[in-house]
């Protein structure tokens, strides 16, 4: 992702929103794919605004002369420069326009009593009025005001720990513009597994929390929410949210334990932001005696392995089809061997994910994304959508291996938050790396990627791999400019992210096979090109255009393939490995 010079903390000259410099101007209409803008100061949930004048805002905290103190950051160039002010005290954050009243609401944080707070003049009022509402526990995210009725509609998280001891989802109906609230309990997904293939414990249990809302264009609520996984559930409501369907699984949606977000543009397409993401099996009670009981038991406790691939995809049909699902970030500090405490303060929150997202429109049609719960992994992003809609990838590694996962795990306290280490979470350390070619001299002129073994004990797994993502299709070919001098790789094709190191992951994939010398042929650079097409069912497998493997896919997911993930076959110490010039994706 493109770093811009005007970021957090470099100064700008503000203007009001519609009157941009033509420097400005041309700087957010250059921006086209995924584009880091800033840092937001607090974990991205509904914290971002636009106020009256047309200034974003994104409120957070900040520790200020050891003080934990209220901030915003602000911009008024459409989010290409962002200022931190200290929040007046009285400020109550972010806040919502009413499209009837032309008053502002928003709500408190929801412990233990959610209260709402009501404006004239929106972000900023320091008279803002406030009414407890009778809900506890209960956290906020979208404020939603229907087109097809005047009414409020606000997903909840209900964390009273009904049904098992797991959140809940909920949303909160208002018909006279705030000012009276009812709320509605959804159904729980009770038929989430508490095993996925390969675990020797159970996860995290989760049944359906952290909802998403949006409203399609027949006024059907649609409803996405979080569950330990595998996938997504999905709600809908007929009547306005009165009352909902039982939950459905998508399997389109791979997302254990983290939050989606739908965002409806103003053409009227619709985006769905998530992690489309897989954890790795969990590992016996045996290697982890700093466990709690509720831990133990799959509560609270998950080692978060599926939350640095943030995903998006655009649906022009109110989400019957979906295009893209690309990566729109990947956790910059993936590979960071302090990540426990990497970026840990008393004003931050201790996981380092880059799920928990916020979206808002700007000018030209371009999307700015909040995403993350901590400094170390928290991004605005801008992108545009036409993005989304691009067929063909490639990557030869020269702007490094910011396009690529290839991090392993390191052996680290498990568990919830433990003393300064982070919330649920291992060190890591990066697996595959760039080398000089194996074929070095006077004419050698860059590195390349490799792929290998180096057998550690310190490691949850030292079996390599590499991930990439490209946009979904169900027609392509995919080609590795590679070399063989090792034990070789296995090449994976999936609809979703699976971790460079995952042992079970990959033979669950649609597409499977090994790669070795036998097939291309020892220390010689070769291009292995995998052909699929879902349709006919079929994949072909050639090294320098000769076929050497044909096979039946294993499944067919609906929009298409998007990953190739690569792995060593080496079972000991294999310190040649498999070596990489660059990966491409066409639909040709």
């Amino acid at each position: 992702m493109k770093l811009l010079l005007a970021t957090l903390g470099v100064a700008s000259v503000f203007v009001v929103r519609g009157e941009l410099s033509a420097s400005d101007r041309e700087m957010l209409a250059s921006i086209f794919e995924p584009t880091v803008v800033g840092v937001p100061p607090a974990a991205a949930v509904r914290d971002m605004c636009r106020c009256a004048d047309g200034e974003i805002r994104h409120y957070g905290w900040k520790m200020v002369d050891g003080k934990k103190r209220r901030v915003y950051i602000c911009s008024r160039d459409e989010g290409l420069s962002w200022k931190t002010v200290l929040a007046p005290e009285g400020d109550r954050g972010a806040m919502v326009k009413s499209p009837w009243s032309g008053e502002w609401i928003g709500f408190s944080k929801g412990f233990p009593k959610l209260c709402l707070l009501r404006s004239k003049t929106g972000p900023g009022d320091l008279n803002v009025s406030e009414t407890e509402l009778p809900f506890e526990k209960a956290e906020v995210r979208q404020i939603v005001p229907l087109k097809s009725r005047k009414r409020w509609v606000v997903p909840i998280s209900d964390i009273r720990l009904k049904f098992g001891g797991c959140y809940n989802a909920a949303v909160i109906l208002s018909d006279d513009d705030g000012r009276t609230w009812r709320w509605v309990q959804l159904p729980a997904a009770d038929f989430v597994p508490k095993f996925a293939p390969g675990d020797k414990r159970p996860h995290w249990f989760n049944n359906g929390c952290e909802p998403t809302v949006t409203e399609l264009a027949d006024g059907t609520l649609l409803v996405a929410a979080r569950t330990s996984g595998p996938h997504h559930v999905f709600y809908r409501s007929t009547d306005g949210g009165e009352t909902w369907s039982r939950p459905v699984e998508s399997d389109v949606f791979w997302a254990a334990n983290t939050m989606p977000l739908f965002f409806r543009l103003k053409d009227g397409r619709l985006l769905f932001i998530w992690n489309n993401t897989a954890m790795l099996p969990t590992r016996d009670l045996s290697e982890y005696p700093e466990l709690g009981a509720g831990e133990r038991s799959g509560q609270w406790e998950t080692v978060f392995t599926n939350r640095d691939a943030l995903h998006c995809a655009i649906s022009e049909d109110d989400g019957k089809t979906w295009i893209g699902f690309r990566e729109i970030i990947l956790n910059e500090a993936r590979n960071a061997a302090d990540f426990r405490e990497l970026g840990n303060s008393p004003a931050e929150e201790h996981d380092k994910s880059v799920h928990q997202t916020q979206a808002l429109e700007l000018e030209g049609g371009k999307v700015l994304l909040a995403l993350g719960q901590n400094s170390a992994s928290r991004r605005l992003v801008v992108f545009d959508p036409k993005w989304l809609y691009e067929t063909d990838r490639a990557d030869d590694f020269r702007n490094g291996l910011k396009g690529i996962s290839n991090h392993l795990y390191v052996k680290s306290l498990s568990g919830g938050a433990r003393g300064w280490g982070g919330h649920c979470a291992w060190e890591r350390v990066p697996g595959a790396l760039l080398v000089r070619e194996p074929e070095t001299g006077p004419k050698t002129k860059r590195e390349v990627l490799q792929l290998c073994r180096v057998r550690d004990d310190r490691l949850v797994s030292d079996r390599q791999g590499i991930v990439w993502n490209f946009p979904a299709s169900r027609k392509g070919m995919v080609k590795i400019d590679c070399r063989i001098d090792g034990a070789g790789f296995r090449l994976t094709l999936a609809d979703h992210w699976v971790n460079p190191c995952d042992e079970v992951g990959p033979g669950m994939s649609p597409i499977s096979l090994p790669v070795t010398a036998a097939e291309t042929g020892v220390a010689k650079w070769v291009a292995v090109t995998a052909r699929w097409d879902l349709d006919a069912g079929t994949v072909k497998l050639a090294c320098d255009g000769r076929v050497f493997a044909e096979r039946k896919v294993a499944s067919s997911p609906r929009f298409g393939l998007s990953y190739l993930h690569l792995q060593t076959l080496a079972e000991g110490t294999d310190s040649k490995g498999s070596y990489f010039r660059g990966f491409e994706k066409t639909v040709r």
